[in-house]
């Protein structure tokens, strides 16, 4: 028991809650930019080894870290009674829209190319890069006085950003509006799996008061993302749904305008 208890200090170590742009912030959009630059400059166009390292070496170490935050929150010890126990925090259960990249990074470590890894990279592409942007720009809803937490939150969504442009540039992602329609059919079906979760987990009796709004789509529960919380307690569920997935979807399309803009402009620019 002795290294439970040490394991669970470990991991439940604290730190002054970083600011937006101190110096914890910038350290990461600095690793960002390092990533990028050395990724783009040993950038391997249709390289399926390449491809897969850097997807392995993010998925791996992701769902490390993801594992460890579920444990260090799960898991509680109280020096006073000596007693260890479990009480899971069913808010934090690892199926959001940031968490996705995990499981499709390590799924596409397995499959070959073809049209279901393709559409699954281009969820990552011009989806999840979404919540990846959003949380460097505004970090300070996800910053605690947890190092663990902060360091798998500025991870889940910097090393994201970084897999998401490293698709673009390297052409395992095509920009074309194809791969946008092939992305958010993998959206689709990751929101129908997450308000299946909703339902069941919610049904099941084992909530015991607790939160558990996976995607934030919940018909049980209002969002707490800005906008979305006041939409969904403004108007019929339904509608609700239907405003998510749209302003998501519209969301990939300013993705895909831009990394379309790119590449016509590096293509002008050889000229």
């Amino acid at each position: 028991m002795n290294w439970c208890k040490k394991l669970i200090y470990l991991l439940q170590t604290e730190m002054y809650t970083p600011k937006p742009f101190g110096w914890f912030h910038i350290l990461w959009i600095i690793l960002v930019i390092i990533s990028l630059v050395f990724l783009y400059f040993k950038r391997n166009k249709y390289n399926d080894k390449q491809l897969k390292i850097v997807l392995a070496v993010y998925g791996v170490i992701a769902l490390i870290l993801e594992l460890l935050k579920q444990i260090s929150w799960a898991f509680n010890y109280d020096p006073v009674t000596n007693n260890i126990w479990w009480s899971y925090e069913w808010y934090a259960a690892p199926f959001q829209l940031c968490t996705t990249p995990i499981y499709v990074s390590l799924i596409c470590l397995f499959l070959k190319k073809g049209k279901v890894r393709d559409s699954l990279l281009s969820y990552i592409a011009y989806f999840t890069i979404l919540g990846s942007i959003m949380t460097i720009i505004l970090p300070d809803s996800c910053f605690t006085s947890d190092i663990l937490v902060n360091i798998h939150t500025m991870y889940l969504h910097c090393g994201s950003l970084v897999v998401s442009i490293y698709l673009l540039f390297t052409k395992e992602v095509l920009v074309k509006y194809s791969n946008v329609l092939k992305g958010f059919l993998v959206f689709l079906i990751f929101v129908f799996i997450a308000n299946v979760l909703n339902v069941v987990v919610y049904n099941s009796g084992i909530l015991n008061g607790e939160t558990f709004n996976m995607f934030y789509i919940s018909p049980y529960f209002i969002s707490h993302l800005p906008i979305y919380g006041t939409v969904q307690e403004s108007i019929p569920y339904i509608f609700y749904l239907m405003f998510y997935a749209i302003s998501i979807y519209l969301g990939s399309d300013i993705i895909f305008l831009i990394s379309y803009g790119i590449t016509n402009l590096k293509k002008r620019l050889k000229c």
